[in-house]
């Protein structure tokens, strides 16, 4: 199509970037498959800062990070690059490491869009499949570590057990949340999350928001469990 700025494929699957308008200006859209792997401005340049789609500011994601405190560094940690939009949370002082399984992914959010480049943190990209990665570090003392790996109707089922929580929660400082982006079109993931975390004595907060009035049009529909 016309606004095709971007299309390629490898193992993991179809990643297309596509350029879009609106009344409010123009912005792109990452999609794997049929699915929104994120979104950015790109005019008015003074929105091109601001996180959307998944990440918006009344998220689980965002209130957990808002919920840090101000005067210390922060280290965030994600599972599942996309657009790279959690860099927009990085103030100068933090960083920001990516857990990312496709090269290809990694070579879009660098050069489709700008918020690993724009990004006043220290921005940080491993490639491959997270687990296995988190299994061989040494713990990364994470303020918030989220997963976001699971949007569409073929979910890294690995992601998502006993065992992989351990792994998570040997990454966190004392005190620190762990997040799961549980938005699915087809499966119910929040019930999954809440039992597992019951097998570790741990406690569960959903959090859901639903934007429906113009002002948040670009922000999505999100469920966060954080744990």
């Amino acid at each position: 199509g016309d606004n095709t700025l971007r299309a390629t494929r490898d193992f993991y699957g179809a990643l297309r970037v596509l350029a879009l308008q609106s009344e409010d200006g123009s912005y792109r859209s990452l999609r794997h498959g049929s699915i929104m792997h994120g979104a950015q401005w790109i005019t008015p340049p003074e929105r091109s800062s601001l996180p959307i789609t998944y990440y918006g500011p009344r998220t689980g994601l965002a209130l957990a990070i808002q919920a840090l405190p101000e005067d210390s560094p922060r280290k965030l940690g994600m599972i599942g690059l996309g657009s790279g939009t959690l860099a927009a949370w990085g103030r100068r002082g933090d960083v920001v490491k990516f857990y990312e399984i496709s090269p290809k992914m990694v070579d879009i959010a660098r050069n489709q869009f700008r918020y690993l480049s724009d990004s006043a943190a220290q921005i940080e990209i491993v490639v491959g499949d997270a687990r296995l990665s988190l299994e061989a570090e040494a713990p990364q003392q994470f303020d918030v570590l989220a997963v976001d790996a699971f949007s569409g109707d073929a979910i890294p089922i690995h992601l998502l057990t006993p065992e992989a929580m351990d792994v998570y929660l040997r990454h966190l400082k004392p005190g620190g949340v762990l997040l799961f982006h549980v938005t699915n079109r087809f499966l119910a993931l929040s019930p999954v999350v809440l039992e597992i975390a019951k097998t570790r004595g741990l406690s569960t907060l959903l959090v859901s928001n639903d934007p429906d009035d113009n002002d948040d049009m670009y922000y999505s529909r999100t469920d966060w469990v954080l744990v």
